[in-house]
């Protein structure tokens, strides 16, 4: 997941559509480990 973290970082304000759908699925994916996926074990 810190690939993620890395490629998708903040979104200035010139992005475009296709960059902004990307983030978003990134932060999805960020949400979904955060809570699904929380204990290392």
């Amino acid at each position: 997941m810190g690939w993620l973290q890395d490629t998708f970082l903040e979104l200035g304000n010139d992005s475009t559509e296709v960059e902004r759908i990307r983030y978003a699925r990134a932060y999805i994916l960020e949400m979904i480990e955060g809570y699904l996926m929380s204990n290392l074990s």
